[in-house]
């Protein structure tokens, strides 16, 4: 760990507020709107969710997941109140996994979503692409030096 990442951990615990509030069902709409398994169900049971926000209110933290749900078994990483992570899933529910960056699904290593209830899908900056497309876009990147 370098010296600034240190700096900007510190940073990052003294400026955001962790609280706890009541279980509900997983607070996500999933990939692009509407998870199929979740959509529309919201309930309370017993139990808290581990929850952090920054000093506008909004869910962010960037060195670990912003909402945690044990009672769900899920965890979601928000900067400024959208989705986003860098080297992993934003949004982990299960073995359902969601790679999002500034709010967008986006990955360029392999699938943005990856659920076992359906195909693996590839997104880029929040645009869908088959995986033949995907894999010349990543090609075309690669060839031009943006991305190793």
């Amino acid at each position: 760990m370098s010296t600034d990442d240190s700096f900007d951990r510190l940073i990052e615990a003294l400026t955001i507020e962790r609280s706890l509030e009541d279980a509900i069902s997983p607070p996500y709409g999933g990939y692009n709107g509407g998870h199929t398994r979740w959509l529309g169900y919201q309930w309370k049971i017993k139990g808290n969710d581990i929850v952090y926000r920054n000093t506008d209110g909004k869910l962010h933290r960037i060195f670990g997941p912003a909402y945690i749900s044990e009672n769900y078994d899920v965890e979601i990483w928000y900067k400024n109140g959208q989705y986003h992570r860098i080297g992993g899933p934003a949004i982990r529910h299960k073995q359902c996994f969601l790679w999002y960056e500034e709010g967008k699904l986006h990955r360029l290593d392999g699938p943005a979503v990856m659920d076992p209830a359906g195909p693996k899908q590839f997104w880029i900056a929040g645009q869908r692409l088959s995986p033949k497309d995907y894999k010349k876009e990543i090609s075309r990147r690669k060839r031009k030096g943006l991305i190793k």
